[in-house]
């Protein structure tokens, strides 16, 4: 039977199992074998209350390790995804401008991926998986290695952010010192980094790993609980919560969020198995000398985790994350959907360390103090946090100040002087605000440090949790004030940081090349068509070209549109207008239109072109961009003219692209127009051209071009059938079999028969030129019947 219980619990059939487990019990008797496997399959079914009640049962029949609880943490795991997907909650990562996607930190050493969004370079060294983490497109090719740091981004982020920076620097020498297990120097580095950078998050789950590899439980879990504030989204904040509960042995409140963190990530293998040591020490009972039992002895057990599992989440009665280990509130399910609730809320708002405005509440004043340098360490860790929760408590209740720092960041960037000897364009400062839409709120505030340097001060200095006076609201204090207070320069940004080294023009569509250098698309492109060579630093770009990478720079995108949002629209619009007369070539009876030089095309007849030369791959890009999808075809020349006066307008049906930049069109034929005048365009030909349409048939005529349609039909049918098979397949393969005969005469070109025929038999194409000039049907077909009989008496000789 136990065998048969097994095997049906292999099959995902763990409502069966679970009845034989219990048939088994009843009829055998029990054992802790028995009441585990009935325990694991109950917990896979989510009827976790007898699933407890079992767990409860195999404790007290015999050993059960953490190990043999993983279905146990399987079965909450999938219950947590469940209830997820059904109340529609999905954590929904956003890419914001500074911010890493992966820790959720300032970017350092910032690496675009192909899809366009960035990340730190660490963060995508740690990732085996290769999948973004922003939009799940999975990189199979990507090698973190081989691609360089974003350059204009990371000239940004040290203007912009320096105190972080080198904040930055202070937590790899702290994680220096983790590595070689020294944590007391750990501790001391972090505390130094974390007064640069109070709302970095990472700092502070750093030094709350230190404190909890030294067992300081108490202060690893101020700095967790402040994690979670600062990062709400971020799934190791909770699970730096759950190990300092744990080491508390607060092990309820432990599993709570250790659940947290694994409904936000379902991938960190970490959480699930201090989950399994969690549970484990809810089900067993501790031994009378263990120290910890002293502290648990008031509770049961058993009816603790029932509390906590109970009923599929379903009911009340479960434990919230709070000190009070005797307290119980609303049900783990409305914890669950309430932290993925908080984290979708949070992701929406781009800032990258995700203390939203807050921190300009929280500027502080430094005072000089004796504390040495442990004291610091140890003392001044516990009111500053203090403080900076006090003070972010206050701020949850105040207004949002976006836009007000917005027009802070509008402040300090740098006004550009117009040269005449410069290609530039002059930026003309603004002194009316720019409406920025909440999705692109301010990032940069976030991450300034809200300490005031001390001048002349050496001595150590520690934060205190009151908020001063004249800092009560960050919407109050002059911009000029807080850029100081900021220790960020109001000169320090400048246009010129986000413009094309192409165009010399604002960023439109930025993407950044696996070297690091960014340009605008429609610029990149061009120059490929000529080089497969970085513009800057000459570097190889045939993969990146082979590849079509096209991913705009989401980082890049979103900082224009928020502190450069007049310059932008302002480059969009020339755009737009590019565009728009692109979109008008040959939109009207007498229009200007692109002209590719090659050979005659025809009405309603296919035409595939091989399409290598850098001209034309542009005309093409550019007839595909602008939705025009057609350009005009004409015969080369060798007169100064360069081309025919008549031409075919073709129409892109598909565009085929080779690893080097070369594409196969697919066209087809359709207006006929002649060349009014001639004119150049990129590198390309354009004419001003007058379309020509097919003149309506006189009534007398009618039956006289019926007659001539099925006579000349029948001809060139009979002329097709005498040349021999391979003929004959090379002319269907490439033009297609002849067309029936046309019930209508009326259309702008004639009958597609006609064509056809005009484009298989073997003329001269100064020929098929005078055919196609020509604007009536009926002398047409009297110049093809002439034809044909040419090309008959040629072949009965």
């Amino acid at each position: 039977m136990v065998d048969l219980a097994r095997e049906a619990f292999s099959t995902n059939n763990f409502s069966l199992a679970a009845d034989i487990y219990e048939r088994t019990i009843t009829e055998n008797g029990p054992t802790s074998e028995l009441f585990l496997g009935l325990a694991d399959s109950l917990a896979r079914t989510g009827l976790f209350a007898k699933a407890f009640e079992s767990y409860t049962n195999a404790y007290r029949y015999g050993k059960v390790t953490p190990e043999k609880l993983k279905h146990l943490v399987i079965g909450l795991i999938d219950t947590v995804k469940q209830d997820i997907s059904n109340s529609g909650n999905t954590t929904a990562r956003k890419n914001c401008m500074f911010t890493c996607g992966s820790c959720r930190g300032l970017l350092m050493d910032p690496v675009t991926i192909p899809c366009g969004h960035t990340f730190c370079r660490k963060c995508l060294e740690r990732d085996v998986s290769k999948t973004c983490e922003i939009c799940n497109t999975v990189h199979y090719r990507l090698k973190v290695r081989q691609i360089s740091s974003n350059v204009v981004l990371t000239n940004l982020i040290e203007k912009w952010f320096p105190n972080e920076c080198k904040a930055s620097q202070l937590k790899r020498e702290g994680n220096e010192y983790i590595a070689k297990m020294d944590f007391e120097n750990a501790l001391r580095v972090y505390t130094q980094a974390i007064q640069m950078a109070p709302c970095d998050h990472l700092l502070i789950s750093n030094r709350c790993h230190a404190y909890a590899s030294l067992d300081k439980f108490q202060e690893s879990l101020a700095d967790a609980d402040l994690v979670v504030d600062l990062r709400p989204d971020w799934p190791k904040g909770y699970f730096r919560r759950g190990r300092a509960l744990y080491g508390l042995a607060q092990y309820e409140d432990a599993a709570v969020a250790f659940l947290q963190c694994l409904a936000l990530d379902q991938k960190v293998s970490s959480a699930k198995d201090y989950l399994s040591k969690a549970l484990d020490k809810i089900l067993s009972v501790l031994p009378p000398d263990d120290p910890k039992a002293h502290a648990l002895e008031q509770r049961s057990n058993p009816t603790m985790l029932r509390q906590l599992v109970e009923s599929n989440f379903s009911k009340k009665g479960l434990l919230l994350p709070e000190r009070d280990i005797q307290s119980t509130f609303n049900d783990l399910a409305k914890i669950v959907k309430d932290t993925i609730t908080t984290a979708n809320n949070f992701s929406s708002e781009p800032t990258p360390q995700g203390a939203r405005c807050f921190t300009q509440e929280l500027i502080h004043k430094r005072e000089e103090s004796s504390f040495s340098e442990q004291q610091l360490i140890e003392g001044a860790a516990a009111s500053e946090l203090a403080g900076i929760h006090q003070t972010i408590t206050k701020y949850n209740s105040m207004p949002d100040c976006s836009e007000i720092d917005h027009v802070e960041l509008e402040q300090k960037t740098k006004p550009r002087t117009h040269s005449p000897l410069s290609r530039k364009r002059s930026r003309i400062p603004s002194t009316a605000q720019c409406p920025v839409s909440p999705s692109h709120s301010s990032p940069n505030k976030v991450l300034r440090s809200f300490v005031t340097t001390t001048a002349a001060s050496t001595n150590s200095s520690v934060l205190h949790g009151a908020t001063s006076t004249a800092a009560a609201s960050s919407c109050d204090i002059p911009v000029r004030t807080r850029a100081k207070n900021s220790g960020m320069e109001p000169e320090c940004t400048d246009i010129e940081d986000l413009e094309c080294g192409l165009c010399y023009r604002l960023y439109f569509e930025p993407v950044t090349t696996p070297c690091g250098h960014m340009f605008c698309r429609k610029c990149l492109d061009r120059s490929l068509d000529h080089t497969v060579t970085c513009p800057i630093c000459k570097g190889n770009l045939a993969e990146y070209l082979a590849e079509r990478r096209q991913s705009v720079t989401d980082a890049i995108q979103l900082i224009m549109e928020t502190y450069f949002g007049p310059e932008y629209a302002e480059r969009c619009k020339t755009n737009d207008e590019e565009m728009i007369e692109l979109a008008k070539m040959g939109s009207e009876q007498q229009s200007e239109i692109p002209v590719f030089v090659c050979t005659l095309a025809f009405p309603t007849i296919a035409c595939p072109l091989h399409i290598f030369e850098p001209r034309y791959r542009l005309m093409i890009r550019q007839c595909m961009e602008s939705g025009t999808r057609q350009f005009g075809m004409c015969m080369h020349t060798n007169d100064e003219d360069g081309f025919s006066d008549y031409g075919v307008m073709l129409e892109i049906r598909d565009v085929q692209y080779f690893p080097d930049g070369r594409s196969v069109v697919d066209t087809i034929g359709g207006r006929r127009f002649k060349v009014l005048s001639r004119s150049k365009r990129e590198g390309y030909n354009t004419a001003k051209v007058e379309f020509i349409l097919d003149t309506a048939v006189e009534p007398q005529d009618v039956q006289i071009v019926n007659e001539l349609q099925t006579e000349l039909h029948a001809a060139v049918s009979a002329w097709v059938g005498q040349l021999p098979s391979f003929n004959q397949s090379r002319i269907t393969q490439h033009f297609g079999a002849l067309p029936a005969l046309d019930a209508q005469q009326a259309g702008p070109n004639g009958p597609k028969w006609s064509w056809w025929a005009v484009a298989v038999l073997p003329l001269d194409q100064r020929v098929q030129l005078a055919m196609l000039r020509m604007a009536s049907l009926k002398d047409r077909l009297v110049a093809l019947k002439k034809v044909l009989n040419y090309v008959n008496r040629r072949n009965s000789r």
